[in-house]
């Protein structure tokens, strides 16, 4: 199963989404209508692994497609033909870094674990460039966990020294992958040309 033809059809039919929840549903929408024979699920609980819940389970006869999804807004009031977005400002991009990694890691747990797996996918959508542009300086607290264009994510990756307390609670951990995620950013759509109105999306297959 190739994602790119699901989100390069979503993308002409949905150029904005109002909430993850928004984007999650219209992306399995797409997929099922791509694959009329997949059984496509959301916030699908894997037996194997107590306590999770993925985006988007996809079966495939006996071949499994799980999906994680993430959907970083920066706060803007948009208009898409008649319908009107008000989008939230999420902020935290250090944080909302971590955890698009660890979607990454996940997946690379589930390859192990999840009966069936035969390829894994990581969707980040967003229109703050502060995801897809290289970081204005160096030595940042969150240095490890960029996630510009060009970008290649590997190894274990953690927070910086001086990192304080608050800002990594409950994310203390370093992200380990064991794979190599070479990141690369796809514009989506353009709703507008002010700030926000550019939307990209990056990719990564497990």
């Amino acid at each position: 199963m190739d994602m790119q033809l699901p989100m390069k059809r979503l993308a002409q039919r949905r150029k904005l989404f109002h909430s993850e929840a928004d984007f999650q549903f219209a992306l399995a929408w797409e997929i099922q209508t791509c694959h009329s024979q997949a059984q496509v699920r959301l916030e699908f609980p894997p037996p194997e692994l107590p306590g999770w819940h993925l985006d988007i389970l996809v079966r495939l006869g006996q071949e499994v497609y799980p999906i994680e999804l993430k959907y970083k807004t920066l706060g803007a009031f948009l208009k898409v033909e008649e319908e009107l977005f008000s989008l939230r400002s999420h902020g935290a991009q250090d944080i909302g870094k971590y955890d698009c990694l660890l979607d990454l890691q996940r997946m690379e747990a589930m390859k192990q674990r999840l009966p069936g797996y035969r390829k894994g996918f990581a969707i980040w959508l967003s229109n703050d460039p502060t995801y897809w542009s290289p970081p204005s300086r160096a030595g940042t607290m969150a240095q490890a966990f960029t996630l510009h264009e060009g970008a290649v994510k590997t190894g274990e990756m953690a927070w910086a020294p001086h990192t304080g307390k608050g800002t990594m609670r409950s994310r203390e951990a370093p992200i380990v992958l064991n794979g190599r995620y070479p990141i690369h950013w796809q514009d989506y759509s353009r709703v507008a040309h002010e700030r926000g109105g550019l939307l990209r999306f990056a990719l990564c297959e497990v």
